[in-house]
């Protein structure tokens, strides 16, 4: 048997799951969806995430909805109960997402650095596509060991740490709206 967090089912992102979502997510997408529709503090948002919570948990057949499909959920609910000028404006943005350097290391290949920066820079981009308000960057040091094919942390290994540093900032130099965090530990 399989235990998903909160009992809620995953939430895929793109190509990415996110584990980690809640009721103030949801709240807060609403609540930007209720002030775009000239509601200002609507207060129903809570009954609605409390009952959409419960749906998921106790009705949900799925394992993962997608973003789209949780969007729907939320217009039709609102639509249902006649409020469909803010189920019109629901876009829910993604929760913090997560990236594993060390998954991106064995996706290069040992050794291959270039390729990893290529896979890095374009998954980054891919997340900061679909909305992400942040990424946060795991394993960095076992990614890094992967890379520069260590056992041990090695003076290369740092070079290499300072260097994905060095890109990661230039990197969030030149995107908007997408912070990235980097994380040496799962």
């Amino acid at each position: 048997m399989i235990a998903l967090p909160a009992q809620l089912p995953l939430l895929r992102v793109g190509r990415y799951e996110v584990t980690t979502y809640g009721q103030d997510w949801l709240e807060e997408n609403i609540r930007d969806a209720a002030r775009a529709a000239g509601q200002g503090d609507w207060w129903f948002t809570p009954d609605i995430v409390r009952s959409l919570m419960i749906y998921l948990r106790e009705r949900f057949q799925g394992t993962t909805i997608t973003l789209e499909e949780l969007t729907e959920k939320i217009r039709t609910t609102l639509e249902k109960i006649g409020f469909t000028e803010i189920g019109d404006r629901i876009a829910l943005t993604p929760p913090a997402l997560s990236l594993s350097l060390d998954d991106l290391a064995r996706e290069a290949g040992e050794g291959f650095e270039l390729r990893f920066f290529q896979l890095l820079d374009a998954r980054l981009q891919e997340l900061a596509d679909l909305g992400a308000p942040a990424v946060s960057l795991t394993e960095a040091h076992d990614g890094v060991k992967r890379l520069c094919a260590a056992k041990y942390w090695t003076q290369s290994c740092r070079k290499l740490e300072q260097e994905i540093a060095i890109f990661l900032r230039n990197r969030m130099a030149g995107s908007e709206g997408c912070r990235i965090e980097l994380r040496a530990a799962a």
